[in-house]
């Protein structure tokens, strides 16, 4: 009995580490695999575009380069991405890149990255920025953790949970961030609750709205659901 217990121990341990495993990006098995956008079908990343006909210039991308234009932008703020589709180069390295640009007042909305922990470095300006965490106090199951993070600081923030980015500033922001995945999956949490057809039923009772709030926030989010793409 001793044993059988032991053994099935074992045997759950085993399994729960080739989970956690098998949870992260996976390692190639070249030195890389700049991705074939055109092959078609991509499952768990994109064909390797030949090796023969990949280059230099393959490696090199400029898009963060310049900042976003933020005319007529209604947060005043954007993020330029380089994802794997920007930047094939990119496929099977468990990496991405996003610059974020915010005029002085500009939000980038709460939102989160399901596939990604992300690091915000900040090159100009300063950004006040943070996360909610979960806490072990069911008094205060939620916790805040944020700073004004200035120009050359950086702030992590852990996989899967809600964040935001604002420049309480007098001058423009502009930040890199780098995420561990390739395609670290962006949810906006106002435009998939307001702006995504939900019943307005549950989002009266949610939010302890009216009727017509619901209509009109839903009217005006819908606009965007596009916004960051």
């Amino acid at each position: 009995m001793g044993r059988n217990s032991e053994t099935s121990t074992i045997s759950f341990i085993i399994l729960t580490v080739i989970g956690v495993i098998r949870a992260s990006d996976p390692d190639t098995l070249q030195d890389f695999c700049v991705a074939d956008l055109a092959a078609g079908v991509a499952v768990n990343g994109y064909p390797c575009k030949d090796p023969q006909m990949v280059t230099a210039e393959d490696f090199l991308f400029s898009g963060l380069a310049v900042a976003a234009n933020l005319t007529g932008n209604p947060v005043d703020a954007a993020p330029t991405f380089g994802f794997v589709k920007d930047w094939p180069a990119l496929n099977a390295l468990g990496l991405s890149l996003v610059r974020l640009d915010l005029n002085p007042g500009g939000v980038i909305m709460p939102h989160t990255h399901n596939l990604a922990t992300e690091i915000l470095f900040v090159l100009e300006g300063e950004i006040y920025t943070g996360f909610v965490a979960n806490s072990d106090n069911p008094e205060h199951p939620n916790k805040l953790f944020a700073k004004v993070v200035k120009k050359g600081e950086a702030f992590i923030f852990p996989r899967g949970l809600l964040h935001f980015q604002l420049n309480n500033g007098t001058v423009p922001a502009a930040s890199i961030n780098v995420l561990n995945g390739q395609n670290p999956g962006i949810q906006l949490m106002s435009i998939s609750l307001f702006g995504t057809g939900i019943d307005s039923k549950v989002l009266e009772k949610s939010f302890f709205l009216p009727p017509d709030s619901v209509a009109n926030i839903s009217a005006v989010l819908s606009q965007f659901v596009d916004i960051f793409h």
